[in-house]
This record gives C-alpha cells, structure tokens and sequence, in this order.
C-alpha cells in the first residue's frame, strides 16, 4: 500500500479526535477510512463490545461483511472476535485452507469472501468497551507485511479516536441527565411554593408557616413534597368543595397552631 494513503487516513484521524462527534458518525467514518486504507481490501467493519456485553458490529461498508459479523457471533468464532478477545491481529490468507474458526471459514467463502486481516483498536475505553476492525477482500492471499503494518498504526490512532467520541457522548449523556434533573428540580420548586402561597392565603400563615405545614403533611402521609404541593394546586383550581375534601380525606386535622396541606 502507498504511505500516502496511510498518511491521509492518520491526518483525518487526528482531526477527529478536534472534533465533538457521536459515538456512531466517528466509527462509521474509521470504517470508510479503513475500508480506503487497504488497495487490496473490498469492504471493512467495526466489532466493538461493551464491557460484560456481547461483540456487535458498530459500522460496516459493505451489507455481505455486515452478515458475516453477525455469522461469527453465532458461531463464537472468527479471526474478528480472536483480535477482540486477545489483543492481537489475525489474518486468513485462504478461506478454503484455513484450519482454524471452519465454520466461519464456510460460511465466507460462500460468501465470495476468501481473505481477513483484524486488528485490534488499542485504545480501550474508561468503561472497558473494546473493538476491533475487520479487512475482508473478495481475492486470496492479498494482505502483505506492509498491509499489515500500516493496519496497526491505522488501528492505534482510530482506537484513540474512538475511545475520545466514547467519552465524549458519555459526558452528553451525563450532562442530558444533569439538566434533566435540574429541570425538574425547578418545577418541583415552583410547584411548591405556589402550595405555599396558596396555604397563606387560605390558612392566613406566614411563609415559613406554610411550608412547615406542608412538610408535616408530607411526613405523615409518607408522600413526596412536591406531590402534596401538586395535590393543593389541583384543589385550589378544581371545583367548589374540592378544597374541604382533600385536606379533610388526606390530612389529619390542625390542632395548636399546626396545619397540614
């Protein structure tokens, strides 16, 4: 294979790794490149599996390598998940005299697939996913010392890439929940203080009164603030009578200066 096209696939590895992309955009873009990487090569996949999880193919540019993935999961074997599980590449030179992984080695020559060079991605991520990319071509015997190098370099700077838009979408991921909980914060605050306003209004309490009660109410009924907040904006909005009902149906009555919502 020519440096340059090793050298172009490193450069537009490296801006990526500039880049805020999701998961899935960074390895379909590591496969597109892959599959370029290698002259001899027909078509390229990503196997990545999470940690504890079982292998799946993140990306493919081609539909037959896609179903061979899928083959090699059934079966639980193939030079793919050996590159996943062990760290290492493999390679089959001939489908048709390969003795290791037979199964799969049928089912790619049927295929029209007869040659595989699978690399590991170096970089694992913080949570222990792992991946690894396939090279499938349609001729015998295609991968050279060459190929193989320039696939390791190739693999080790798309492996970093990788594990950075991992990171990347777990940090959205935490930051979507964050905000999410922070929005409901805001609502449950602005629900409960218009409970208490309306409790002042109606009970003639102050504001520290008010909430007292609320909060006693919530206590002795083992039910949440911000419910029984909601419970009082909905009786304050409902129709006459509604009001008397809640808070003699759900509350115990006041007594000495104590009230409940």
């Amino acid at each position: 294979m020519g440096q340059d096209e090793l050298s172009r696939s490193l450069a537009v590895l490296s801006h990526m790794l500039l880049r805020e992309q999701t998961l899935d955009s960074t390895l379909e873009r590591i496969a597109q490149l892959a599959a370029e990487l290698l002259p001899q090569a027909d078509a390229a996949s990503i196997t990545i599996s999470d940690a504890g999880g079982p292998p799946r193919t993140a990306s493919s540019t081609d539909q037959t390598v896609a179903e061979l993935d899928a083959e090699q999961y059934r079966l639980d074997e193939g030079p793919c998940l050996a590159a996943l599980r062990e760290g290492q590449a493999f390679q089959i030179d001939s489908m048709r005299s390969e003795t290791r992984w037979k199964g799969f080695c049928q089912v790619a020559a049927a295929a029209g697939i007869e040659s595989v060079l699978a690399v590991p991605l170096d970089a694992e991520s913080a949570d222990g996913r792992r991946g690894a990319i396939n090279f499938f071509a349609r001729a015998s015997g295609v991968f050279t010392d060459p190929d193989r190098h320039a696939a390791n370099v190739f693999c080790a700077q798309a492996g970093v890439a990788a594990a950075n838009a991992a990171a990347f979408a777990d940090l959205q991921a935490e930051r979507a929940l964050l905000t999410r909980r922070l929005e409901d914060a805001l609502h449950s605050r602005a629900v409960i203080d218009q409970a208490v306003g309306i409790l002042m209004e109606r009970e003639r309490l102050g504001p520290e009164e008010a909430f007292q009660m609320l909060r006693s109410a919530s206590q002795k009924l083992n039910v949440k603030l911000r419910v029984i907040a909601a419970e009082i904006l909905e009786s304050a909005a409902g129709p006459p009578g509604q009001e008397a009902a809640i808070r003699t149906d759900r509350t115990p009555e006041r007594t000495s200066g104590e009230g409940s919502a």
